[in-house]
């Protein structure tokens, strides 16, 4: 299973940091990748639905600053019941730490939103702020969980729901038209790297 030794998660997070830089460079280059963006983009408006769209809306605001709050609160209370007072501090580090990531990224590349968006909204699109934290909040539950139980089925349904959570919640992006693919790309390796990192040096924390 995924993430299962020290030197496979070691492994994971440099994949992710290296993939990051990568999808960056092709970014900043305008090479082959903002072609496929452009493609993705184009054929992804052409297939909304007006009955979907209103549920895809309410997914990805799942996923915003309300979202991850209430959902924050409730976690940061739930773990504080169960005094896993380390857990609490992983969980806030991978949350606060995503949201301050992905904001410097996009103010240092500072790149347009597609044209193709169905949402009013503001700022830079990369990286995706919301597939960054998705993936770092999801992963951090996956390794909080996980160190609660020896069953490996439950560790499997606890690693596939937070990966499918995180898919989940890039698609939306896109659907929405408010993100290119590559911003969720880089916001998945991102997320990913800041929870890795995270979760290799708070195995060294008493």
């Amino acid at each position: 299973m995924m993430f299962e030794n020290r030197k496979l998660l070691t492994l994971v997070n440099l994949f992710s940091l290296v993939f990051f830089v990568a999808i960056l460079v092709s970014v900043r280059s305008h090479s082959f990748l903002t072609r496929i963006d452009s493609w993705i983009s184009l054929h992804m408006s052409s297939l909304r639905m007006d009955w979907l769209t209103p549920w895809v809306k309410a997914v990805t605001d799942m996923n915003g600053f309300v979202g991850v709050a209430i959902f924050s609160f409730i976690t940061i209370l739930l773990f504080w019941r169960k005094e896993w007072y380390s857990d609490i501090g992983l969980f806030v580090m991978a949350t606060l730490g995503s949201a301050g990531l992905f904001s410097g990224v996009k103010f240092l590349v500072e790149r347009a939103r597609p044209d193709t968006a169905i949402l009013e909204i503001g700022g830079y699109s990369f990286p995706s702020g919301h597939t960054t934290m998705a993936t770092a909040m999801a992963f951090a539950c996956y390794f909080i969980l996980k160190g609660k139980t020896d069953s490996k089925l439950l560790h499997t349904i606890l690693f596939w729901a937070a990966f499918g959570w995180t898919v989940l919640i890039a698609t939306t992006r896109i659907y929405l038209g408010v993100h290119w693919f590559s911003d969720v790309l880089g916001g998945f390796s991102l997320g990913l790297f800041w929870i890795t990192l995270l979760r290799l040096v708070w195995k060294r924390v008493p």
